[in-house]
C-alpha cells in the first residue's frame, strides 16, 4: 500500500476553502477597501489632512455607525424599524434633560438606565408586531412619531447638555471637537465586536440568521421566532441609545427638533451598502461599520469636489440604487446556486 499525498490532498480543500471565504466575507473586505480608498482620496481634495480631519470623521460618522448597527440587527432578523431616527432624538433629549450639571459618574450611570429602558421600549414595540400581526413597517413608522413627541415633551427646546467626562468619552474631548479619535474607536469597536460575535458564535445570536432567512423553518426547529424578534428590537433599540449620546456628545446639546425620518433613512442605506439584505438572514455588523462611515463621508468628498449640495443628495441617491441592484444580482445568483 502507498501513503496518500497530502499535499495533493490539501489543495482542493484549500481552494474550497478560499472560495467559501471569499462567498462569505468579500463584500465586506470591499466595503472595508472602499473606505480607505475614499479616505485616501478624500485627503488629496483638500489642502490639510491630519488628526483633526481624521477625528471628525470618525466622531461625526458614530451615531450613523450606532444607528445602521441597531437596523441591521433588526433587518437580519427579518423585520425593518422604521424608529430608529425617532428614539435616536428622544434618547438623546433625554440624556440632554437629565445630565444637565450632572457630575461624570452620574452622567455614566444615567446613561446606562437611558439605554435599558431605550433596549426595552424598542423591545415593546417588538413585541407589537410578534403580537398584532401588524407589518412592522407599519407599526415602526407609528413609533418614529410616538418617539419624536415624546422628545418634543421631554426638550421643547434646544438646551440641556452633559458632563465633560462624557463627552470626551465619544469625541476625545471635553468640548467635542479635538484630534483624538481613539475614544471614539473604542466606544465604537466593543459593542460593535461583542454583538458581532454573540450574532455569529452563539445559539442565541444566530437564532436571528434562521428566523430572518426561514421563519417557518427555524420555529420547526425549536427556534421561538417571537422572542428572537422582540430580542432584536431590544438590542437595536440599545445600540440607537449609544448613537443619541454620541450626538448628543458632540453637539453638547439636546434638540428635540431633528428630523427623525432622514436619520431613519440613513440607516437603512448604510446597511444596503453594507450587504445587509432585506429578505432578511444575510449581513454582518462588521459591514456595516465602513458602509455608514462611507455614507457619512460621501457628502464632504462631493464638498471637496465643488458638487452643488442638492447634486450630491441626487448622486448619493443613485449610489444607494446600484448598490441595491448589485446587491439584488448577487443574493439572486447566491440563491439559484444553492
Amino acid at each position: 500500500m502507498t501513503a496518500a499525498n497530502p499535499t495533493v490532498e490539501a489543495r482542493p480543500l484549500s481552494g474550497r476553502s478560499w472560495r467559501r471565504w471569499t462567498q462569505r466575507h468579500g463584500w465586506t473586505v470591499g466595503i472595508w477597501i472602499l473606505l480607505v480608498v475614499l479616505v485616501v482620496w478624500y485627503s488629496t481634495l483638500i489642502p490639510r489632512f491630519g488628526g483633526f480631519q481624521f477625528s471628525t470623521i470618525i466622531n461625526g460618522g458614530t451615531a450613523w455607525i450606532f444607528l445602521a448597527a441597531a437596523q441591521a440587527v433588526v433587518v437580519i432578523a427579518g423585520g425593518l424599524d422604521l424608529g430608529v431616527g425617532g428614539l435616536l432624538v428622544l434618547t438623546s433629549a433625554t440624556a440632554a434633560q437629565f445630565m444637565d450639571g450632572q457630575p461624570f459618574a452620574i452622567s455614566i450611570v444615567l446613561a446606562v438606565v437611558i439605554l435599558i429602558g431605550a433596549a426595552i421600549l424598542n423591545g415593546f414595540v417588538g413585541w407589537i408586531v410578534t403580537v398584532s400581526r401588524v407589518p412592522d413597517i407599519v407599526v415602526t413608522l407609528g413609533s418614529l412619531f410616538i418617539y419624536q413627541g415624546l422628545a418634543l415633551m421631554m426638550l421643547p427646546k434646544v438646551g440641556g447638555g452633559s458632563s465633560d467626562g462624557f463627552r470626551w468619552l465619544f469625541t476625545g474631548s471635553a468640548t467635542g471637537i479635538g484630534t483624538n479619535p481613539w475614544p471614539a474607536i473604542v466606544m465604537i469597536t466593543v459593542p460593535i465586536a461583542v454583538a458581532a460575535r454573540w450574532m455569529g458564535r452563539t445559539p442565541s445570536g444566530l437564532s436571528l440568521y434562521a428566523v430572518g432567512s426561514d421563519e417557518t423553518a427555524a420555529f420547526l426547529s425549536g427556534v421561538n421566532a417571537a422572542r428572537v424578534k422582540i430580542v432584536s428590537y431590544a438590542v437595536g433599540g440599545a445600540f440607537v441609545a449609544m448613537a443619541g449620546f454620541s450626538t448628543l456628545a458632540i453637539a453638547g446639546v439636546g434638540n428635540a427638533t431633528t428630523e427623525g425620518s432622514s436619520l431613519t433613512l440613513n440607516s437603512v442605506a448604510a446597511i444596503v451598502l453594507g450587504g445587509v439584505l432585506f429578505t432578511g438572514g444575510v449581513g454582518s455588523l462588521i459591514a456595516v461599520v465602513p458602509a455608514a462611515l462611507i455614507l457619512f463621508f460621501f457628502n464632504p468628498i462631493l464638498s471637496a469636489l465643488g458638487v452643488n449640495p442638492n447634486q450630491a443628495q441626487v448622486i448619493q441617491g443613485i449610489l444607494i440604487v446600484f448598490v441595491m441592484m448589485v446587491a439584488s444580482l448577487i443574493e439572486w445568483r447566491r440563491r439559484r446556486r444553492s
